[in-house]
C-alpha cells in the first residue's frame, strides 16, 4: 500500500519560526530568571564593610595580595574595595597619630575592614566563569527580600579596578563623589568654602557649614565661654584616601586662656552619599573641672532653605518649617524630638535634597542629648559664610563626663528625595544585608 503524508501533518514554516523562536527565547528566559533585580536607590551605594575575623582564609595575609571581583555581565570582573586597618581604640589607623594598631601593619588583622559598595555584588560565579588569581573567600549578602548577591575575595589576581566612588584631593583640599563634593577651608578644614549636590533645585550653596562647638562656663557658671569653628582649628595629621571611603585623621584642641583644656581626635569619613564625623576626647580631670555645666553641640546651617520641612524620631508628625521664626511646632521638636534611643532627623529642602542625620556614642559613657534647632532670620551663629539660620539643625550634649574617654559620632546621609515616611527609611538605610562568608567551592 502506497504510503502518503497529509499536508495537514506537515508542520508549516510559519510553525517552524515559532518554534525556533520559543527555542531562542527559552534561552534568555533562563537568563532573566537568574538575573538580579536591581537594588532600590537607598540600598544600592551603601558601604558593605566586613571584619577580617570574618574572612578566615585571608586574615595573617598582606592586604596588597587581595583584591575583589564580582561577575558583570557574565564576566568575572575586579570592582572597587579598600581594606582599612584599625587601631586600639576602634578607629581606622594612622601611623603618626600616636594610637597603636591592632596587630601588623599591612597585615590583614581580625579588626581590620574590608570595603566594598552594595551595587558591585553580583550573581554567583559559574563553572564556565574564568577569572585571574585565586578565590580566597566567597561573600554572599542576602536581602531583607532573599536575594543573593555575591563579591568573591581574591589573592595573586593581576586585576584590580580603578574606579573610585569617592575622589580626593589633599592639596586642594576638595572631596568629590558622582552625589556631591565639598571645598574646605585649607587654613581649617572644619570649615566649608562650597558646598555643592547633583540635581539640587536652589540657586545658592545649600548649606552654610557643619558646625562644632563647646558652651561652657570657666570656674563660674557666671563667666560664660563659647569656642567655635572660629577659634577651634581642625589641623590634619594623616589621610586614608580610599575608592569607597576616604578618612581625614584631625587633631581639634580647645583653647582657653591660653590653655588646651580638650585635644580632640576628628576622623572625617567621606562616602559616596555621606559623611561621618566621629569625635573621641580623652578628658583629663583637673581641667575638666574648670568647666562649668559644659554643653557640645553640632549642628548642619542652611543657606536661605526656606519651606524647609524637618522630622525628628520622638517628636510631632507635624514636620517644623524653616520660615525665619520659630513656632509652637518647632519648639515641640526642640523639647521632645530627640533621645539616646530615637535620634534620627531629618529634613527635605524641597529642592532635590533631603538630609538624614544619626547620633551614636563610641563610649561606654553617654549623656543626654537633645535636638538642637534654629530657625531665626537674624541670628549670627560665628563662623557665617551666609546670613541667618534657616535653620541650623543637629544634636546637643547636655554635659560631659567628669574624666575619661569620651566619644561620639554623627552620621549625616544625603539624598535628591528619601521615598516613603521617615519612620520608615530611617531604617532601612541602616538595615545591613546578611552576610556570609564561605571557602569557595573545590
Amino acid at each position: 500500500m502506497p504510503t502518503f503524508t497529509s499536508k495537514y501533518n506537515q508542520p508549516s514554516s510559519q510553525t517552524k519560526y515559532i518554534t525556533i523562536a520559543l527555542f531562542l527565547l527559552s534561552g534568555l528566559f533562563g537568563q532573566w530568571a537568574f538575573a538580579l533585580q536591581p537594588l532600590p536607590p537607598i540600598d544600592a551605594f551603601k558601604a558593605i564593610m566586613i571584619d577580617g575575623m570574618e574572612l578566615p582564609n585571608a586574615v595573617g595575609k598582606p592586604i596588597k595580595e587581595f583584591s575583589l571581583a564580582a561577575v558583570i555581565d557574565d564576566e568575572m570582573e575586579p570592582i572597587p574595595f579598600q581594606i582599612d586597618e584599625y587601631n586600639e581604640g576602634g578607629a581606622v589607623y594612622f601611623e603618626d597619630w600616636g594610637v597603636p594598631i591592632v596587630g601588623s601593619k599591612d597585615i590583614l588583622d581580625n579588626e581590620d575592614k574590608l570595603l566594598f559598595i552594595y551595587k558591585d555584588a553580583g550573581p554567583r560565579l559559574q563553572a564556565h566563569h574564568r577569572y585571574d588569581g585565586d578565590i580566597v573567600q566567597e561573600i554572599t549578602l542576602s536581602s531583607s527580600s532573599g536575594q543573593l548577591r555575591y563579591v568573591y575575595l581574591m589573592q595573586n589576581s593581576r586585576l584590580i579596578s580603578d574606579e573610585q566612588y569617592v575622589r580626593y584631593s589633599s592639596d586642594e583640599a576638595i572631596v568629590e563623589t558622582d552625589f556631591y563634593s565639598i571645598t574646605y577651608d585649607k587654613e581649617n578644614q572644619l570649615n566649608w568654602i562650597d558646598f555643592s549636590i547633583v540635581n539640587y533645585d536652589g540657586e545658592e550653596n545649600p548649606f552654610d557649614s557643619l558646625k562644632i562647638r563647646l558652651e561652657t562656663g570657666i570656674i563660674s557658671s557666671l563667666i560664660k565661654t563659647e569656642i567655635n569653628n572660629e577659634s577651634l582649628i581642625a589641623i590634619p595629621k594623616g589621610e586614608r584616601i580610599g575608592p569607597i571611603r576616604t578618612t581625614t585623621q584631625m587633631e581639634l584642641t580647645f583653647w582657653l586662656l591660653k590653655l588646651p583644656i580638650l585635644r580632640v581626635s576628628l576622623q572625617l569619613h567621606h562616602f559616596p552619599n555621606s559623611l561621618l564625623y566621629d569625635v573621641r576626647a580623652i578628658l583629663p580631670a583637673a581641667r575638666r573641672k574648670m568647666l562649668v555645666d559644659p554643653k557640645v553641640y553640632l549642628s548642619l546651617e542652611g543657606n536661605k532653605l526656606y519651606g524647609t520641612e524637618t522630622r525628628t524620631a520622638a517628636g510631632p508628625t507635624t514636620p517644623a518649617i524653616t520660615n525665619g521664626s520659630i513656632d509652637t511646632i518647632e519648639q515641640q521638636h526642640i523639647a521632645e524630638g530627640i533621645s539616646i534611643e530615637d535620634n534620627w532627623i531629618w529634613a527635605t529642602t524641597l529642592r532635590n535634597l533631603d538630609f538624614l542625620a544619626f547620633f551614636d556614642f563610641n563610649s561606654e559613657r553617654t549623656q543626654e542629648i537633645s535636638l538642637h534647632y534654629n530657625d531665626e532670620l537674624t541670628v549670627v551663629d560665628l563662623p557665617e559664610r551666609f546670613v541667618g539660620q534657616l535653620p541650623n539643625v543637629g544634636y546637643k550634649i547636655h554635659t560631659l563626663p567628669d574624666s575619661g574617654f569620651f566619644g561620639f559620632a554623627v552620621g549625616i546621609h544625603l539624598s535628591n528625595e528619601f521615598k516613603g515616611k521617615p519612620e520608615i527609611f530611617s531604617e532601612q538605610i541602616r538595615r545591613l544585608p546578611d552576610i556570609n562568608v564561605a571557602s569557595p567551592a573545590q
